[in-house]
């Protein structure tokens, strides 16, 4: 199994952190108040390792984002919140009294717009800062729950060659702490090919 290694894992954190800063400027503008993204926690781990021992019962209802980005290297890139959660972010983006029934009309549009932003600042952010280009496929919106969930334990989707980069983050809208997860699911080769380009950007700034 491929391991991090410390100086891998902390220019990847901090690569991250810029993605996440620009989305929560970008979020920040959508909803005229601010939006604070945490510095997201950086893991490694197979796909089964992810559906086992994070997504607990916290996470047994989900509003997921998915994306699919292409370039030097590969990734199925996925913004995932607890369902309950998902709707305090749409309640907070529409800023008005509404019915649950209404909450739920919008929320996949609104979660869309959402992973949109968030997903495509990450990926943005890698390709700035390795010197690299994606292209990014539109975002498709998913609800499912961890028994379910078609990247993790679907036999026809899942191979022994995926890797996970898992982010932790955390958001802040409104006072409220809306806690959610990043997957970018990898091959092994692409998951190689990105650190092959982490080690390079480490060089270029004389850190080996």
């Amino acid at each position: 199994m491929i391991e991090l290694t410390a100086l891998q894992a902390d220019a990847l954190k901090e690569l991250f952190n810029i993605g996440v800063g620009r989305a929560a400027r970008s979020l920040s503008l959508m909803v005229r108040d601010e939006v604070k993204l945490s510095t997201p926690e950086v893991t490694l781990a197979r796909p089964d390792e992810v559906a086992t021992a994070l997504l607990g019962s916290e996470f047994r209802q989900l509003s997921m984002v998915m994306m699919d980005f292409s370039g030097p290297f590969n990734a199925l890139a996925i913004l995932l919140f607890p369902e309950r959660n998902a709707l305090s972010i749409v309640s907070h983006m529409l800023e008005a009294q509404i019915s649950p029934e209404e909450l739920a009309e919008f929320e996949q549009e609104a979660m869309c717009e959402v992973g949109n932003i968030i997903l495509n600042a990450c990926i943005s952010a890698l390709a700035d800062e390795l010197k690299v280009e994606f292209h990014g496929e539109l975002p498709v919106h998913y609800f499912s729950d961890t028994d379910a969930l078609p990247f993790l334990v679907d036999p026809c989707n899942q191979t022994s060659d995926q890797m996970v980069l898992l982010l932790q983050i955390h958001l802040t809208m409104r006072q409220e702490q809306i806690q959610g997860h990043l997957i970018f699911l990898l091959s092994v080769s692409s998951l190689n090919a990105l650190l092959e380009h982490v080690d390079a950007y480490l060089v270029h700034f004389g850190i080996s």
